[in-house]
């Protein structure tokens, strides 16, 4: 009797032989179901980055808006005549406390 030839052996020399195109058919499949799942998740991970960038632009605009209204505060005459008064102790000048400087009108600029 002739000895048997592998099956192991034979499905190989099959797949070369004649399942050349299925098998990179097959290949072709899986590289592109891994690509897909890849670009899948690095896709999730762009939109929860955007996320929290979106949320941080927020916060800092609201920090921006409260910013806007505390120097309208602050730079309202009332609260500088009050700095002014309390912190430096200064008054509004009277016509006998003020002094007007000139200078002489020259005709050489």
């Amino acid at each position: 009797m002739k000895p048997r030839p592998s099956l192991a052996k034979q499905i190989g020399q099959d797949v070369l032989a004649i399942g050349k195109l299925p098998l990179g058919l097959l290949l072709a499949v899986l590289v592109s179901a891994i690509a897909v799942v890849s670009m899948t998740q690095s896709t999730r991970n762009l939109i929860a980055k955007q996320n929290v960038l979106l949320e941080q632009r927020e916060t800092l605009e609201v920090e921006w808006r409260n910013q806007l209204l505390e120097e309208n505060a602050l730079s309202e005459h009332s609260h500088v005549e009050s700095v002014a008064r309390h912190s430096f102790d200064m008054i509004r000048p009277t016509s006998e406390n003020e002094v007007i400087v000139t200078r002489p009108l020259s005709n050489d600029r």
